[in-house]
């Protein structure tokens, strides 16, 4: 199958306006500062990052729900900029969303068979007899039986519930699933079932996964790439076994040095204090007022994203701390 690029994003960026006060000018919270990636057909580029860092932010701007401050987001290669109301809507149909909560982004009034019927009775034409054997095939699909399609959301696990929501995604069949944590209401012993019924999915519709999530052991079993977030920017995007097996960001480091592991050895960096506030963020690199290795010119001068051992890395001091 063709592994075209599918999504892209070239520097996006999303000012939200606060106001201040009467009198006063507005101020302007920096949520996204410059993303840029390529997503092909097929694979799953995974977004990392603390709370607050503008990851689900970027999910609303993927999503068209918002339109982003600056830069341009292509799908298919069309850029969305200036789109109609009747373009986007129909542009939508190649991007769909599941949300973090299973509880809350189904409607607890209609039963499930409605809700998967939804979004075909919005964007095609098929007979009823078609809608009712696309439902069926799809329930199959995730794991459920055809006739609970008549159940309400409230008769479901949480579980089954996602499930529910993935299938609800995947009704019309798009190039693009945007995935804004999706396995994190769930308890442990769940979230391995519903992460590989999305890997099941991707092989068999080849569709292409933004998967958004701050447990860095999801996103090792079904990222391709992986991006890492600080305060609204890239500060690493590269293929997931070199992040994971040898980051060079002092954040990315960080961030694994965080993370629970089984053996129990895990390197002693940590960051000071806590995430900035985006409504006044720090001058030159972001992370300079937390990061052990910043010097004064790391205050100064903003880093870019340069290649560096087989990914793109935003640190001035990347010679020094890895030779």
């Amino acid at each position: 199958m063709s592994d075209k690029v599918v999504l892209k994003a070239d520097n996006l960026r999303k000012h939200y306006p606060v106001s201040q006060g009467l009198g006063k000018a507005k101020a302007y919270v920096k949520a996204l500062n410059g993303i840029s990636f390529e997503l092909r057909a097929g694979k799953t580029l995974a977004v990392v990052g603390e709370s607050g860092c503008g990851k689900s932010t970027l999910a609303r701007q993927l999503t068209l729900i918002e339109q982003p401050s600056d830069g341009e987001l292509f799908i298919n290669d069309e850029g969305t900029t200036g789109y109609s109301r009747k373009a986007l809507k129909d542009l939508r149909t190649e991007i769909q969303m599941v949300f973090q909560n299973p509880y809350g982004s189904l409607n607890p009034r209609h039963t499930i068979g409605y809700q998967l019927t939804e979004p075909l009775d919005i964007h095609t034409k098929l007979s009823k007899e078609d809608k009712r054997d696309k439902i069926n095939d799809m329930m199959r699909n995730v794991g459920l039986r055809p006739e609970h399609a008549g159940r309400y959301p409230h008769m479901f696990s949480g579980g089954q519930r996602q499930r529910i929501a993935l299938a609800r995604a995947m009704m019309l069949n798009p190039k693009i699933v945007v995935a804004d944590e999706p396995t994190s209401a769930l308890d442990v012993s769940i979230q391995a079932q519903v992460l590989n019924l999305f890997m099941d999915l991707q092989d068999e519709y080849h569709t292409a996964y933004v998967f958004i999530s701050h447990n860095l052991s999801v996103v090792r079993h079904v990222a391709d790439d992986v991006m890492v977030m600080y305060l609204g920017q890239a500060v690493e995007h590269g293929p997931k076994e070199a992040i994971y097996n040898a980051p060079k960001h002092p954040y990315t480091m960080a961030l694994l040095a965080a993370a629970p592991t089984v053996n129990g050895q895990k390197k002693d960096l940590t960051l000071q204090g806590e995430l900035p506030s985006p409504l006044n963020p720090p001058s030159g690199c972001a992370l300079h007022k937390r990061c052990p290795y910043a010097k004064s010119q790391c205050s100064e001068i903003e880093p870019q994203l340069r290649e560096w051992d087989g990914r793109l890395v935003a640190c001035l001091r990347l010679e020094e701390i890895h030779g």
